[in-house]
């Protein structure tokens, strides 16, 4: 599939507001698997009550002894591990990130940091609420909760491009940049000075350290991917993104955001 590029594009993105970048596909019928962070519905009937947990992506406000509040951002992904950023708001101090594993066990979510339990969660139909160490209510969070919101893989225009057949969609800005990796065919890759993408036979990535790793040549082109499994922000608005992606294409590096679409790596 070859899809038409343009700054057009570009634009559009950057006002938050993105297009998806037309695909040829051919007649036959493409099938449209459900994205991993699908919502499920709960029973909101009893406030707090224990539910199934769903990965995705959550956010919340929650106290803090010498500031005025927290602002958490948790990423949990299908594969078990989960990305956790605190921004404390009200004191000068350095955002606090914290990576590992996540589990549940009955109705709790436990992360874990070098195969240590680090924290609890109580799973219930207004989000997460953190426990303390021993699975009891922490005094500290009675009314807290981190509640699922929606990331770039529920965006109706990423969902466009998975019908089309795209794996893997990804975007950055300073300068923008667009690519879309179609898994059964080639990778496509457009810079903000180009009028048609850079189009590259497919290869499959080589896992190395969580990381997935592409080396692509054409012609006189070349360009390494890397696609981390960490919580990323493009930028231009207030989507979330699973994945932070580097490409470094003819000697030049471009950072930016992306999601998984269709099959797993």
């Amino acid at each position: 599939m070859k899809p038409s590029f343009g700054l057009f594009v570009l634009v559009i993105i950057a006002c938050n507001n993105p297009l998806p970048v037309p695909v040829h596909t051919s007649a036959d019928t493409t099938s449209i698997i459900d994205t991993t962070f699908t919502t499920k519905p709960v029973d909101t009937e009893e406030p707090g009550s224990p539910t199934s947990f769903i990965p995705g992506y959550y956010t919340g406000v929650i106290p803090c002894n010498d500031c005025r509040n927290i602002t958490r951002r948790m990423l949990f992904l299908a594969d078990h591990s989960f990305h956790m950023k605190d921004e404390f708001n009200g004191r000068e101090a350095v955002p606090q990130e914290t990576e590992g594993r996540w589990q549940t066990t009955n109705d709790q979510l436990q992360l874990l940091v070098n195969n240590t339990v680090t924290r609890r969660f109580a799973v219930t139909n207004k989000g997460l609420s953190e426990l303390n160490l021993s699975g009891a209510p922490n005094a500290l969070y009675p009314d807290s909760y981190l509640s699922r919101k929606t990331i770039g893989a529920d965006n109706i225009a990423w969902m466009e491009k998975k019908a089309a057949g795209i794996d893997f969609f990804a975007l950055g800005n300073e300068p923008f940049w667009l690519m879309e990796i179609d898994r059964d065919k080639q990778i496509n890759f457009l810079r903000v000075d180009s009028s048609a993408p850079t189009v590259f036979p497919y290869v499959a990535a080589v896992q190395q350290n969580g990381q997935y790793l592409y080396n692509l040549q054409k012609d006189s082109a070349t360009m390494q991917i890397i696609i981390t499994p960490q919580f990323c922000t493009d930028g231009m608005s207030d989507n979330w993104y699973e994945y932070k992606v580097e490409a470094k294409y003819n000697g030049l590096m471009y950072a930016g955001c992306g999601v998984q679409l269709n099959s797993q790596w």
